[in-house]
Formats: C-alpha cells, structure tokens, sequence
C-alpha cells in the first residue's frame, strides 16, 4: 500500500475542515432558505382569502348597484346567497387579525337581520367587510414587513457567517498546527533522529494537555533507550576486550605450537641424524678394540682406550637424545569434526586478511575417534596456509567426509597454487616456496597422517588454487 504524497498530507486536514465548515453554511443556508418559505405559505394564503373576501366584496356592490333600479329591487334570497359565501370565508382560519373575524360575523348578521330593509343590510353589511378588508391588510403589511425584517436579518447572520466561518476555520487551523501539528512534527523529527543514535528528548513547552502523555512518554523512552544504548556499548567494548584478549592469547599459544612445531622438526631431525651416527660410531669402537688387542705398546692401548671411553659416551648421548625424541601420543576422543573446524576457521580470522573469507562443508553428525588437539593444529596450520597464499583475498573451503571408516578432510584456496618442486619432492621441514615460510607446518601435518597411519595428498586446482587432503583412518566408535 503506497504512503500519500507529503504534499497531500499537508493539505489533507485543512481540506477536511474547509470542507465541514463548507457543508456546515451549505446547511445553515438550506435551513434559512426552508424557514422563508415556510413563513411566505401563511403570507400567500391569506392573500388568497382576501382575494377571496375582495370577490365578495365586488359581488354584493354589484348587487348593491343593481338594486337602485326599481325594477329588480334587492331580494331576501339574494341575502341568504351572500351570507352563505361569507359562511365560507367565515370557516378559514387564515385571516390574520381577530377584528377580521369579528367583522366577517357582523357582517354576516347584517345579512341575517330581518328589520332592516334587504338593499340597507346589504349596504351595511358591505361597509362591515370593507373595514374587514381594511384590517386584514394592515396585518398583512405588517406581516410582509415582519418577513422583510427576518430576511434582512437572516441576510446578515448570512454574511456575517461566510466571513466569520472562514476566519474560524483559519484560527481552527492555526490552533491545530500550533497545538498538535507542530509537536507532531517535532516528534516525526526526533524519531527520524532516533533511528541515527540522537536520543534527545523532546520539548514539553508549548504542548497542548491532550498530546503532554503522548511527549511524557515518548521522552521517558528515549531516555530509556539511551541507558540501554550505554549498556549495550558497554557491554559491546567489555566483549571487544575480552576477545582481543582471548585473540592474543590465542595467537601466543599458536605461536608457542608454531615454536613447538619448529622444535619438533628440528628433534626430528637430531634423532634421524643420531640414528645415522650410530652405527658408524658403532663400526669404529669395534675397530679401535680390535685394534688395541694387537697393539704391544701399552702407552698406545691406554690412549685408543681413552678413545674408545669418549665414543661410548658419545653414543650414550646419541641413545639418549633417541630416547627424549620419542613422541608420547596423544589419546583419541571422539571429535565433533563440525564444531572443532568452526573452531578452528573462527581463530584464523583473526590472523588474516579482511578479504579472505572462509566456507566450511561438514555435515553436523559427522564423528571420529582422533587425537583433537594435534588435528586443531594440522587444520589451523592448514587454513593460515591456504589464506596467506592469496595475497588479494579468495575463499577458502574446508570439507570432510567419511567413506569406509576413512576420513577425507580437503583445505582448498584460489592462490596461485603449489610450486612444482613441492608437488614432485614432497614436504621436507624448512623447505617452503612462500617467502618466510618454514615448511614446518606442512610437516607437523605429514607427521600426523604418518603417525596415525594416514597420508597427506597436495594438488593443485584449475583455473587456479591448491588442494591439500588429508586422508586418515577413522574410527566411529571408541577402539579401546
């Protein structure tokens, strides 16, 4: 449903009220106009009945006349004919005065009266009616001018109304908008000002008692929302803290794993070069014992034994730093694969580029028997991996699933892929192609596909990308 244009929305209440005002006069001028014909309705009956008494009138002076001449004298039956008509003029109640009504009965009786000759009663009778006629029209005069003066009054009242009216309707309008327009408005403001953060109140001068609980209430919210405001940011920096905390303590303990990693590498490597040494130093104290039996010289015998004590104790260190580089293992517990690589992905965003960004595909209900902190290292050394390799930001995309009790877990990237002497010599600790790399990384991730009696895949991806997959045997329920 479209919201009205603010334009008619300005002008829609003083339309509405110009228009009852409007059809207000429309009615007053309708009951003006229903009064005046109600009072002309008596004013033209009794101007018929005066007609009508005028005719009689001309009648009985017609007979009048016509009784000069002796030869038709007036007779007692044309009376009685006259009398009857005014009998008829008798019965209409519209005359307006009640000499009128006394006049018409006298003049009545003087045509019923039997001692007067008929031409004398006649005459009489006729003045009788004449002076009726007489006050009937005083009445009517002063009638008409009783109608002129309420027409002329009701004139005025007119005028007065349509100039009165339209100023009302104005002084209506300029209340409204200083009364409730105004402070609605002002609210319509502050809550535009509301939805940017301004939780100012709002003013209570000037207010009209019908809108003071609307304002009341709207001030008694903000100021409301302006302490939860404060709360929430509170609590939003106590949180930023505490997780700029925990993201440096996190990143030291990676740090300290990369440390251990690095140190793990380089035991590696100590114990396979020890074990090298070993046979070697084996192969010379025999030779150097062989050697003293047939040397005669005892001065000589007593330097090739002192010989023969520095190699054993040589290979009594050899032995020893076998035995410290012995790995203990970690135990399997069973890992929710979902949550600990969500985990893991939510700590690299805190090591990373704003554009990289990270997917994660892993059924919810997928479970497996693995040692969970070395798998936390080998998937957080992968995803900094696949995320450093694309300087200008990408995706990367972790999935897992299970075929045969064997777990495939992929870390894929949009980088430029791996360098073909990693793809064809392996990975070897403190051989990376990323500048700054050690390498050390990939091999702790080949140490535990090794340990755990798995392998580690890298491919890479076209258009552009790397793959590393890490295959592992997984176990769904608890092997001990």
């Amino acid at each position: 449903m479209t919201r009205p244009a603010p334009l008619l929305r300005s002008v829609a209440l003083p339309v509405v009220v110009t228009a009852g005002l409007l059809l207000l006069v429309l009615a007053g001028m309708l009951l003006i106009t229903t009064r005046s014909l109600s009072r002309m309705t008596p004013l033209q009956e009794h101007l018929i009945v005066m007609q009508q008494m005028h005719d009689r009138i001309l009648s009985m002076q017609r007979t009048a006349l016509a009784g000069l001449d002796a030869a038709t004298p007036v007779r007692r039956a044309t009376l009685v004919d006259l009398r009857q008509t005014l009998a008829g003029l008798t019965l209409a109640t519209d005359l307006l005065t009640d000499a009128g009504r006394d006049g018409l009965a006298q003049a009545q009786a003087q045509l019923d009266a039997t001692d007067l000759p008929p031409r004398e009663a006649l005459l009489r009778g006729i003045a009788l009616l004449h002076v009726v006629l007489v006050e009937e029209n005083r009445a009517h005069a002063r009638l008409l001018d009783t109608i002129q003066a309420q027409a002329r009054l009701e004139q005025r009242l007119a005028a007065a109304a349509l100039i009165l009216i339209p100023l009302a309707a104005v002084l209506v309008l300029y209340l409204l908008r200083r009364r409730f327009l105004l402070p609605l408005d002002n609210i319509n403001t502050l809550l535009a000002r509301l939805g940017d953060g301004d939780y100012g109140p709002a003013r209570m001068a000037a207010v009209d008692p019908v809108l003071e609980p609307l304002i009341a209430n709207y001030n008694r919210m903000v100021a409301r929302l302006a302490r939860l405001e404060a709360e929430q940011q509170a609590r939003q920096d106590g949180l930023e803290a505490e997780v700029r905390a925990a993201t440096r303590e996190l990143l030291a303990h990676n740090r300290s794993l990369a440390q251990a990693d690095r140190l793990a590498a380089v035991g590696e490597m100590a114990a396979g070069l020890a074990h090298e040494l070993r046979n070697p130093l084996a192969g010379i104290q025999f030779a150097l014992a062989n050697l003293g039996q047939e040397l005669a010289d005892a001065d000589a015998r007593a330097r090739l034994d002192l010989v023969g004590a520095e190699l054993r104790r040589i290979t009594h260190l050899l032995n020893g730093l076998l035995d410290q580089a012995r790995l203990v293992p970690e135990e399997a517990t069973r890992v929710d694969l979902a949550r600990v690589t969500g985990e893991v992905l939510a700590l690299t965003r805190y090591q990373v580029a704003a554009g990289v960004v990270f997917e994660q595909a892993i059924p919810g209900d997928l479970y497996c028997w693995l040692p969970e902190n070395r798998l936390r290292q080998a998937l957080l050394n992968l995803a900094l991996n696949a995320a450093q390799a694309m300087a200008g930001g990408g995706t990367v995309r972790v999935s897992a699933r299970i075929d045969a009790d064997r777990l495939t877990l992929s870390v894929s990237d949009q980088g430029p892929g791996f360098p073909e002497l990693l793809l064809h010599g392996g990975v070897r600790p403190f051989a990376s192609a990323r500048p700054g790399g050690t390498g050390l990384g990939l091999a702790s991730v080949r140490r535990l596909a090794q340990d755990l009696g798995g392998s580690l895949t890298l491919e890479n991806v076209a258009p552009h990308g790397a793959c590393i997959t890490l295959l592992l045997p997984c176990k769904r329920h608890d092997p001990t």
